[in-house]
């Protein structure tokens, strides 16, 4: 099933996995749209009002712990479902901040190509 009507806004400061997750997510029949910092996210989310958010905790400046606290303190974007995602970050591992950021979900790097739709489609089902 394709999700042409579905787009995923991805968040990673790191290009070569951006573009990594943007050809996962387009493979499985989603639209993308890329940004690198946690300002640029907010900006193009007030803009395009994604389906998903794919964000990267360890940005500069602005982590996106703190993007999605921001998101989900918002009631114009408080509905979108925010994946957060990092490589073995201990907090990640904690139940209380996670609910306290209100991440509707974690994924540790590297993950599964599969283990990413499952979610997706979980989160918009």
């Amino acid at each position: 099933m394709l999700n042409h009507n579905r787009t995923f806004l991805i968040v990673d400061d790191e290009p070569d996995f951006a573009v990594i997750l943007e050809m996962m997510l387009k493979r499985a029949g989603y639209q993308t749209i890329t940004a690198s910092s946690g300002g640029e996210a907010l900006g193009l989310i007030q803009q395009h009002q994604p389906d998903v958010v794919l964000l990267d905790d360890m940005l500069p400046i602005m982590n996106g712990s703190e993007v999605c606290r921001r998101l989900k303190q918002n009631p114009s974007t408080a509905s979108i479902p925010v994946i957060l995602m990092s490589a073995a970050e201990q907090r990640l591992r904690d139940h209380n901040f996670i609910q306290t950021i209100g991440a509707d979900c974690v994924l540790i790097k590297p993950f599964k190509l599969d283990e990413l739709v499952e979610v997706a489609a979980r989160l918009l089902a």
